[in-house]
């Protein structure tokens, strides 16, 4: 992640903070669907999205996007591949068409956690909140230590400054995972929303911090 540099730039690094959780997220749909391909002996395909992934976090989308095109042409069942390409079409800002991808992984697997997530996360950027509800908390149900679908729906609720749900969420979240700086920079958004300068601060402080080691 890039550094953080003020405490008042949090604006400013908002897309680099969104930017490395899709590639954490990513990398993590790549494990998911590792253990699976592995087990069906497609050692092939899990070496392609591994390939693809690597590519999409160096800032290559389009030659991943055409691997993850090419796994789904040949395997039109793999909703590993179709979750992957909705990814890579919201990193290069192609809502439509990630939410096309999204929903296609969907169709084919409904209770799949990672698609669950990132079609809600999709859904709140857009600013259809209702949706993102909907499919945050059916894949935080599904997955029962999902911290990212748990930091989504606080910053869910936090864009409608419904407060007291976001900090559940958000403590679930660090609950589960610690370490994740973009919880706290979440939660030291809502310390500053609801007037609480010291503990926002902290959480500021903190995420600069986590920040920086997972540079």
């Amino acid at each position: 992640m890039k550094t953080f540099r003020t405490f008042e730039n949090q604006i400013a690094t908002q897309s680099n903070i969104l930017k490395n959780t899709i590639a954490f997220i990513l990398t993590l749909a790549v494990l998911f669907s590792t253990a699976s391909f592995s087990l069906a002996n497609q050692v092939g395909t899990s070496q392609l999205m591994r390939h693809a992934a690597g590519l999409s976090q160096s800032g290559k989308n389009k030659e991943a996007l055409k691997i993850f095109i090419e796994i789904t042409r040949k395997e039109p069942n793999n909703f590993y591949a179709y979750n992957n390409l909705g990814m890579v079409h919201s990193e290069m800002q192609e809502d439509d068409k990630a939410l096309k991808a999204y929903e296609k992984s969907l169709s084919i697997n409904p209770a799949f956690p990672m698609t669950l997530n990132n079609i809600g996360y999709l859904h709140m950027t857009m600013g259809h909140y209702d949706k993102a509800e909907m499919f945050l908390k059916k894949a935080s149900s599904l997955f029962g230590s999902f911290h990212l679908a748990l930091t989504n729906l606080g910053e869910l609720y936090l864009k409608q400054k419904r407060y007291s749900e976001a900090m559940m969420y958000l403590k679930k979240s660090l609950k589960d995972m610690p370490t994740f700086a973009p919880t706290h920079k979440l939660l030291g958004e809502l310390h500053q929303a609801e007037g609480r300068k010291d503990e926002a601060k902290k959480e500021f402080k903190l995420f600069r911090k986590l920040n920086q080691k997972a540079k």
